[in-house]
């Protein structure tokens, strides 16, 4: 019989403060945890998964009251090992076993049950980077049949997998969020670090019960295959169990087929305040930010970092008590088709800041917002264009829509460089200027950026231009679509100063 102890053997990558690339157990990162920078896995739901499962882990072991117990942990400068033994000692007389193939217990996942585990299926459903179902072979190309994980890849999957996983056919639910959304953690210097300020206290969770049920490993309760829930704990929610899956072991330290099918089905989702999450507020109600293909997270960092019910809960605190001088987190997420939600489209990870004088100033977020904003107008009116320019080049070669899919690439691509210039503008210059600036002088500060971006747009559409556009007619198109979007331009600048003063 095969074993796997999460607690000893390694299985979490990381990377520590002279740039080493290891790879450690559960005990080994956290006592080197003030050591270590990051975790770095390259498929990032399975960074994320580790992550989530380490916070989730001391959470329990240190079952915080309030934000003054996690800041004296971080004044401690490491974890202590010796509660995390106890704690440990704690669970294996509870029969908790920390071995990923235990015969009663195997580690995050569910005991054999002859009545719901009827079907062994590729490992490929615990990696969504393989391809499997409806989702493109676009990030390797071995079918789903070949494909196998080794004992510390599988032990990773299995902390990501009800983090990420979508509805589908046949019952299966998606996460505990509902569409995986996109998620935040803290970004110290350090792992320790990131992990004490991205967990969430008892009095921070109070409106849900912070551990009944217990954690998923304390937790004897058999996972009912479509059982629906309306309400949980903060522990058992942070990696709520909406599949059941259960490894089997091959010669050579691999895995190639597991038992999996549905899990629970969470239905209470207006009663889940995700620690790690941000919410978008509105009339209708309120619901956890998505990942979009077609839109980077930084144009939605004033929602996602400011101080307020749409960010994530240790943003609020970081802010409130002024724990660091900079808001900076990862972001980890998967893009999901739109219609075909069962289909991924991509992966995603990325990271964020913003100075906390910006943070916790609602006028100066709101300056940010409102440029923000402004760019997407001006992206959106450099398409317009570009695409003008197009149909009178398609009209001059008489060519059918058979480019339309190139056509929409290129105007694309120049819209994502034209938001790629202004993200790198707003990250960098606009914040350290605007967090310098008093609170009277915002205006003036993204008003100077907006002419910026305007300039930019235009050189964008010029360098498109100059490449795509070369003929007679086309120049003549090319010049009536440029004073085109100048004007557009101007009204976007306009409308900006309006909504300030107004």
């Amino acid at each position: 019989m095969s074993h796997f102890n999460v607690l000893t053997q390694p299985w979490i990558p990381v990377i520590d403060l002279n740039g080493k690339r290891k790879l450690l157990g559960i005990l080994d990162t956290l006592e080197q945890a003030h050591q270590i920078k990051e975790l770095e896995d390259a498929n990032p739901t399975y960074e994320y998964g580790v992550f989530r499962f380490l916070c989730t882990f001391l959470m329990d072991v240190y079952r915080p009251e309030d934000w003054k117990v996690l800041a004296d942990i971080y004044d401690e400068g490491r974890f202590d090992m010796e509660k995390v033994q106890n704690y440990i000692k704690q669970c294996e007389t509870e029969g908790v076993s920390f071995d990923l193939f235990d015969k009663e217990t195997p580690f995050l996942q569910t005991k054999y049950n002859e009545e719901y585990d009827k079907n062994l299926v590729s490992i490929a459903r615990l990696n969504i980077a393989m391809p499997r179902g409806n989702n493109h072979i676009h990030f390797e190309h071995r079918q789903e049949t070949e494909q196998s994980l080794t004992y510390a890849e599988a032990a990773r999957g299995l902390c990501a997998l009800n983090l990420f996983c979508t509805s589908e056919a046949q019952g299966y639910s998606s996460t505990v969020n509902s569409v995986p959304p996109l998620y935040f953690v803290f970004q110290a210097s350090n792992l320790f670090g990131s992990l004490v300020y991205s967990m969430l206290t008892r009095e921070e969770g109070k409106e849900v019960n912070y551990d009944t049920p217990p954690v998923v490993w304390r937790n004897n309760e058999e996972v009912v295959p479509k059982q629906k829930e309306t309400s949980t704990s903060v522990l058992y929610g942070m990696l709520y169990p909406c599949r059941r899956v259960l490894l089997r072991s091959e010669m050579g330290g691999i895995v190639k087929r597991m038992y999996f099918c549905q899990g629970k089905n969470y239905v209470g989702y207006d009663s889940w305040q995700d620690p790690h999450v941000s919410y978008c507020i509105t009339d209708k109600g309120k619901s956890s930010l998505k990942p979009e293909i077609e839109k980077e997270p930084w144009r939605n960092i004033a929602t996602i970092l400011g101080k307020g019910p749409t960010s994530p809960v240790f943003v609020n605190r970081i802010i409130e008590h002024k724990l660091a001088d900079e808001v900076a987190v990862k972001v980890y997420g998967v893009a999901t088709h739109k219609k075909r939600v069962a289909q991924y489209l991509d992966m995603q990870k990325g990271h964020l800041r913003m100075p906390r004088l910006i943070a916790e100033n609602e006028t100066k977020r709101n300056r940010i917002e409102d440029i923000i904003v402004a760019a997407e107008r001006m992206s959106q009116e450099l398409g317009k264009c570009l695409n003008d320019c197009f149909q009178e080049k398609k009209k001059e070669e008489k060519k059918k829509d058979k480019n339309k899919k190139k056509m929409h690439n290129s105007i694309f691509a120049v819209q994502a460089e034209f938001l790629q210039q202004c993200r790198d503008t707003v990250l960098q210059d606009l914040f350290d200027e605007m967090a310098a600036v008093p609170e009277n002088k915002a205006s003036e500060c993204t008003d100077k950026y907006l002419d910026k971006f305007g300039k930019k747009c235009m050189a964008c559409f010029d360098q498109a231009a100059d490449t795509l556009f070369l003929t007679g007619r086309e120049l003549l198109t090319r010049q009536k679509m440029r004073k085109k979007l100048f004007n557009a331009l101007w009204l976007v600048g306009r409308d900006l100063e309006r909504d300030t003063k107004g």
